[in-house]
């Protein structure tokens, strides 16, 4: 690295180079190394089992090979459970990490809550184990992880704490029910706001476990019925309280094990939504024409993302990023170019290539600068895979068969004409790796190549989206982003239908000025000019073909 930076200063002194560096994507990022890491998964199953050991025997009176064996039983069902329901959790070791830690935070604080409120008592009454926080890790999980990681907690939270807890149905039911409705309220969490409602309909529900469950009302005892409605109305209290505050500890971890696990919840993709955003707002002023390309891919993708199942936020933030390497040199592509104009008229068609290609490294290195997300940045790196800049390999080759024809009347050699090389008018890849990279790869081609429709009716808008996505996967742009036959039918049908809607032609508004309209041709009774004649329309010249858009 030292021997790198002097070697450049000495190119700099000398004026051989200009002292910047393009930042780089890191591929063998330390998370990476660590989610591939075997050693590490096995450690960290050791270390939940010791602190399945560790919490069982707190404060416990049952001997030391009980807790052994109960712990064992839990270790067992956690290794069954884990890569049978959650295979994403099983197979990542980030993933399993963050499960096992706020599965052993839930698990401790419950047991700590039981053993230090075991002697508070309100008119006579212990408070119940029924309102331990069962739904902080469920909670947590679904929206970080998924529903089925939620799932898997809240049901090892409920057996962990009827066997070293209170060892009652009513604390296995309470837990589970309060467990699995936290996780199935936390699915669709969008807003903050969100949060803090399925804390309250949680709290309603651990009311009602601790009620129903626990019998704490008993009408036949007259004498202790006024006790008994003071213990009720504090246990409600405390009941929504707890639903509350977990919502409100949950907001605040959030953020932090977002940062730490590399996580993108769906909150977080609504704010990269907004479009006043300063990479967003630079390509709406210095490059409108991708900055609208850009929106109308973002509605492409959502509409097919929601159709088959995928994350339809995730797709629209990633298309409204995904052209931002444009910024280099926004004049160089077709929907910023004006008409009449044709910047690649000067250039060989290898160096227009070369241009176009490079918008996806320059993409990257605005990502990195600044400070975008790896699923960004893998979609810049993906939406055009390995494919061809068709346009432009094609002008190279009706080049060289000019140059063919040249040579044979100038009787020249036919070795002095250079090979048209097709890898030098293809991106790098890598092709899309998920489904979201997928969807806005296509959306991004569909959208593109739409713009040379002439007259589109709903047949060719049909059989035009049709035939581009066959080609890409003829071409085998798809084959690693693990979406099924099935859904690229979908998708097809979503793009066709979005499609029309989007260039469907509006009817000719009438003139203002119907006097104006029935103007006789010679002019006479007009209201421009007495008796002469109008004079005809200029001709237009059509423009000069231009690059792609892609």
């Amino acid at each position: 690295m030292i021997l790198q930076w002097l070697k450049r200063k000495s190119l700099e002194r000398r004026g051989l180079s200009s002292g910047k560096t393009r930042r780089l994507d890191q591929e063998t990022d330390w998370r990476d190394v660590f989610d591939q890491n075997r050693p590490a998964h096995w450690s960290m199953l050791v270390l939940l089992f010791l602190a399945f050991v560790r919490i069982g025997a707190w404060a416990s009176t049952a001997a030391a090979y009980e807790t052994f064996a109960l712990s064992v039983l839990l270790i067992t069902l956690f290794l069954f459970l884990v890569p049978l329901v959650a295979k994403d959790v099983w197979k990542s070791n980030q993933l399993l990490l963050l499960t096992i830690l706020c599965l052993i935070i839930n698990l401790f604080v419950n047991k700590s809550i039981f053993l230090y409120t075991n002697d508070i008592k309100i008119s006579g009454e212990q408070i119940p184990v029924l309102l331990l926080p069962s739904a902080f890790a469920p909670m947590l999980l679904t929206i970080l992880i998924s529903p089925s990681a939620g799932f898997i907690t809240a049901f090892i939270l409920s057996v962990s704490g009827i066997l070293f807890i209170d060892a009652t149905p009513g604390m296995f039911l309470s837990s589970l029910l309060t467990g699995l409705i936290a996780a199935q309220l936390s699915q669709h969490v969008r807003r903050r706001s969100d949060i803090l409602m399925a804390g309250v309909k949680i709290s309603f529900v651990g009311l009602a476990c601790a009620l129903l469950l626990g019998g704490v009302l008993d009408l036949a005892d007259a004498s202790t019925i006024r006790d008994k409605t003071h213990f009720l109305f504090v246990q409600a209290i405390l009941a929504i309280a707890l639903g509350v505050i977990t919502s409100f500890i949950v907001l605040a971890i959030l953020p932090v094990f977002e940062w730490l696990f590399d996580r993108i919840t769906d909150i977080s993709w609504v704010e990269l939504a907004d479009l006043k955003h300063p990479l967003l707002k630079q390509l709406a002023d210095e490059a409108p024409g991708t900055f609208h390309h850009s929106l109308n891919v973002a509605n492409l993708a959502e509409s097919a993302a929601e159709a088959i199942g995928a994350n339809p936020t995730q797709c629209r933030v990633c298309a409204y990023f995904h052209d931002i390497g444009k910024l280099d040199k926004p004049q160089y592509f077709t929907e910023n170019i004006p008409p009449g104009q044709d910047p690649h008229a000067s250039l060989t068609p290898s160096m227009s290539a070369l241009i176009i290609i490079n918008h996806v490294k320059d993409g990257i290195d605005r990502a990195l600068k600044h400070g975008l997300r790896q699923p960004l940045i893998d979609v810049i790196k993906e939406h055009h895979g390995t494919s061809l800049v068709y346009y432009f390999f094609k002008r190279a080759q009706q080049q060289q068969q000019d140059a063919r024809v040249g040579i044979k009347i100038m009787k020249l050699r036919e070795e002095d004409i250079p090979a048209v090389d097709p890898g030098s008018f293809r991106y790098p890849g890598p092709i899309p790796q998920s489904k979201e990279s997928a969807i806005i790869s296509l959306a991004d081609v569909v959208e593109g190549a739409s713009r040379s429709l002439k007259n589109p009716t709903a047949q060719r808008v049909e059989s035009f989206v049709r035939e581009i996505i066959k080609g890409r996967i003829q071409e085998g742009q798809l084959d690693e982003s693990c979406l099924t036959f099935n859904e690229i039918s979908v998708i097809t049908s979503r793009f066709i239908f979005t499609l029309k809607n989007m260039l469907h032609a509006r009817p000719e508004y009438p003139s203002k000025n119907k006097k104006e309209k029935e103007k006789p041709a010679n002019g006479q009774n007009g209201q421009h000019g007495q008796g002469q004649h109008p004079q005809p329309p200029a001709p237009q010249t059509p423009a000069p073909p231009t690059a792609p858009a892609n």
